[in-house]
């Protein structure tokens, strides 16, 4: 893989004419499953020998070990693939069986979930069901799986002014994910025995936390939920903090707006911070394991943007990395967090156009590039051609995760599919605070300063739980010695 950079107090020590640690690669590439026919990495476990052809819509637990996705094998069948770190399973496919007796899967919904606890839920249409009540939310709680929603299931708490009590769970049921404590997650579409102007809501178990044709914070009336990619309402491992696209009436026109724990919080024709420019889209919304907040999309002259917490941490024509003459394009289509930390994927300014899709963690990181070569096995590499919107992931112990397009790295030709993990290199030092795996100088020192006075974990270097001297001596000690 191509080799990123060593640790700063490493490259003092070689200007110094020391010996440094070797620290020659950043993180390390390893291919869990693609696409390519024949391969062993194709193969698509529980299936019975069938290949994969496509991988879509990548989430993962809190702590990112957990991870599902729905896939196609085969003449695009669908299926629910989940697992732990390297390894999973085909969970359900269309055709199959389902927890409900008598009845199969027809297909199955992109969005869905898992907690640390590796319990998961989805969405699936169902053959040998009635009409009535072939759409369903399935939940697997570490040992069965079993029908957690049902359509035609009264559809509790909700307002409808022309007399609530008698409603039920329609046809239309998607954004699936879990909690942490197991509850399943959704946005309800198309309740029945309601007003009209009522009929969506979003629902954290039993509980409606937004409701179409209510109002938000601000006392906008929800004209309703946008569907976006994999159609998403989330939520934090805790549900106190979630997020959704809603369509709003400022009393003028309708306007998407992003809206979290029912406060607008940015919409069409609105601003962000340091442009002037008019909102335009909003193309993806999320929450992170920690609560934080993403939302991207553009402006009316197509400039892209992401922030975080409201505050922007990429746009088109910002450099990709700090001090970067790079900057990100016009195309920038996934982002991810994980506690502090934040990955972006996009196209750059790069003017070789093999070269310009990258993924960056934090702003400061080029994790991988397109074009960077991976070993597929023992006799055959492949190259990384561009990735997946959406579709990228951090672990709490620093691995990151995401579907890529693979391509031939001598002919270009497209290879397909593949889900990747970046392993960082064992042993980043724990000094360098500022960023993670980064450059040990003064904003580590001055990182480290401001946690120690401020009993923050990030000092705590020894994990007592106790802000000392052996905490600084550890810090310095890491300083001076470089890499591991």
């Amino acid at each position: 893989m191509r080799q990123v950079f060593c640790f700063g107090a490493a490259a003092l020590a070689g200007a110094a004419g020391l010996a440094p640690a070797d620290c020659s690669g950043l993180y390390t590439a390893q291919i869990l499953y693609t696409e390519i026919p024949g391969h062993p990495t194709a193969q698509a476990p529980g299936t019975g020998g069938q290949e994969f052809t496509a991988f879509l819509s990548l989430y993962t637990s809190p702590n990112g070990h957990n991870w599902i996705c729905k896939g196609f094998v085969g003449a695009s069948i669908d299926v629910i693939f989940a697992g732990t770190d390297e390894t999973g399973s085909v969970v359900a496919i269309e055709g199959g069986a389902t927890a409900i007796p008598g009845t199969t899967h027809s297909f199955v919904d992109s969005d869905c979930g898992i907690n640390d606890a590796g319990q998961y839920a989805y969405g699936s249409r169902l053959l040998g069901a009635t009409t009535l009540t072939d759409e369903v939310i399935f939940y697997y709680d570490g040992a069965t799986e079993s029908a957690a929603v049902v359509e035609s299931d009264a559809a509790p708490g909700l307002f409808d002014p022309d007399g609530a009590g008698n409603e039920l769970f329609g046809n239309s049921l998607n954004s699936t994910h879990v909690l942490n404590d197991g509850t399943v997650c959704f946005k309800a579409d198309l309740i029945q025995n309601i007003n009209s102007a009522y009929e969506s809501a979003l629902y954290q178990g039993s509980t409606v936390v937004s409701q179409e044709g209510t109002n938000a914070a601000e006392g906008e009336v929800i004209d309703g939920y946008i569907g976006l990619s994999g159609d998403t309402f989330s939520s934090s491992p805790d549900g106190s903090v979630w997020i959704v696209e809603a369509d709003i009436d400022p009393s003028i026109s309708s306007q998407e707006a992003v809206l979290v724990n029912n406060e607008v919080k940015l919409h069409d024709g609105g601003t962000l911070p340091g442009s002037a420019l008019a909102i335009d889209a909003v193309f993806a919304v999320d929450v992170d394991n920690a609560g934080h907040w993403f939302a991207r999309g553009d402006f009316t002259d197509d400039t892209d943007w992401v922030v975080r917490d409201g505050a922007v941490i990429a746009m088109t024509g910002t450099p990709i990395t700090t001090g970067n003459a790079e900057t990100w394009g016009d195309a920038i289509a996934a982002m991810n967090g994980h506690d502090n930390d934040y990955l972006l994927a996009g196209n750059t300014s790069n003017p070789d156009t093999n070269l310009d899709s990258v993924l960056v963690l934090n702003g400061e990181t080029v994790i991988a590039r397109e074009g960077d070569v991976i070993a597929l096995d023992g006799s055959t590499n492949v190259a990384i051609s561009s990735f997946s919107p959406e579709d990228v992931a951090l672990t709490d112990d620093g691995r990151v995760l995401a579907f890529v397009i693979l391509r031939d790295p001598d002919t270009g030709a497209s290879l397909g599919d593949a889900f990747i993990e970046w392993i960082p290199v064992a042993g980043c030092n724990a000094a360098d605070l500022a960023e993670p795996c980064g450059v040990l100088d003064l904003a580590d020192v001055t990182a480290f300063i401001a946690g120690f006075l401020g009993q923050d974990p990030i000092a705590d270097l020894d994990g007592n739980g106790i802000w000392d001297l052996l905490d600084v001596q550890a810090f310095i000690s890491a300083f001076l010695n470089g890499c591991p």
